[in-house]
């Protein structure tokens, strides 16, 4: 992947050089159940999403317990994105006291800030393994069927956007710009986003439990079984469909970190041979103009790879929403500065025109903790 020009900037603790405003724009109407057949609940749904507009602000972030304060909404309101990127663990019930899934749905819907703020901002969102329902789950996951149709009566849009039958809950949206002529010769007229979240846990396979817990930092280790996978097949074939479409931007959202190799706990890295199809399918697709975004980690980072005749890939790691880590500090050589443990949440910013993008993480105020700019 070849940059024209990538610019990291780290620092600690910025302060911003305004003071944003509020977005007084109208919401639209709210998204529609799921399926009544399946719904004994109110709609929870936040406001949909107006796919006909090129987003100048995208806010993202993950990890939020719904059993805690979650003022950052109200910080984060106050950047008047034109959408929210939820990279999963929107909710907890990964324990059998969390349980069932749809009661904690509910107690987010009922958070103050949170009410306030997906009535006036779209929000797309995937999960992890907490609102999958089993700590670091997969397939094997006994909770998934239940997890997925809680999910999908809380963010109704995704069950409009997915695969026809799929049992996972992937998704793609491009966001502005309109697309025409035939399959192979598509065409875009004025600026466009390509929103892709990924499910990095429906068809995971099983982890390889660390056998030295003094070696490697984390319980699990690289395994060795290339027929072990984190997408499945069926979601590997999408991909790639979604990657030949044109667009401007794109943003690949997976739920845990891609790049990072050197912590034992979920990543990318604890199935090398997937880490690398994914590298491999961007180098073959020619794909310039793409920023991962990812979760979990209840830290922020940035993370940085160089694709041997392809340039370098970016990836923002944003973590948690409402839940600081106690890890102090990790080493990675993918990360461009120290991680960030404290409460924050990304935010990206697009000029269509210069045909940049800036991404930020900001702490629980609003300030600017770690920046990188990116020309596409």
């Amino acid at each position: 992947m070849k940059f024209l020009n990538l610019l990291l900037l780290c620092s600690l603790m910025l302060s911003c050089s305004s003071e944003p405003t509020v977005s007084n724009a109208k919401p639209s109407k709210p998204g529609q159940a799921a399926n009544k057949e399946e719904s004994e609940t109110e709609d929870l749904s936040p406001r949909g999403v107006d796919y006909s507009q090129v987003p100048e602000k995208i806010a993202f972030g993950s990890c939020a317990n719904q059993d805690q304060p979650e003022p950052i909404w109200k910080t984060i309101l106050q950047d008047s994105p034109d959408l929210f990127l939820f990279m999963g663990d929107t909710v907890y019930a990964s324990s059998p006291a969390q349980q069932p899934i749809g009661d904690q749905y509910k107690k987010l819907s009922q958070i103050p800030e949170f009410k306030i703020f997906r009535e006036k901002i779209p929000i797309m969102a995937t999960w992890d393994d907490n609102d999958f329902g089993t700590n670091d789950g997969g397939a094997d996951s006994p909770s998934k069927f239940q997890a997925r149709r809680e999910f999908l009566q809380f963010w109704p849009y995704v069950k409009d956007a997915i695969p026809f039958q799929q049992e996972g809950v992937f998704h793609s949206k491009i966001l502005g710009g309109l697309v025409t002529g035939k399959k192979r010769r598509l065409k875009i007229n004025g600026p466009s986003l390509q929103v892709i979240m990924l499910d990095t846990r429906t068809y995971r396979s099983s982890l390889e439990k660390n056998p030295d817990p003094a070696a490697v930092v984390g319980p699990y280790v690289a395994t060795k079984d290339t027929t072990k996978t984190i997408l499945g097949e069926e979601q590997w074939t999408w991909l790639e469909e979604q990657l030949k479409r044109p667009a401007n931007f794109r943003i690949l959202v997976s739920s845990i970190q891609v790049i990072p190799t050197e912590h034992g706990f979920e990543k990318w890295a604890n199935f090398p041979h997937e880490r690398l199809r994914l590298f491999q399918l961007l180098k073959k697709l020619k794909i310039t103009n793409l920023v991962i975004l990812s979760g979990d980690r209840h830290f922020a980072a940035i993370s940085q790879a160089e694709l041997k005749g392809a340039g370098n890939l970016l990836e923002i790691t944003s973590s948690s929403l409402n839940r600081p880590g106690t890890l102090q500090e990790e080493k990675d050589p993918a990360y461009q500065s120290a991680i960030y443990n404290k409460e924050n949440y990304g935010l990206a910013s697009f000029d269509w025109k210069k045909k940049t993008a800036k991404f930020e993480i900001k702490d629980l105020q609003g300030k600017v903790v770690q920046s990188a700019v990116m020309k596409f």
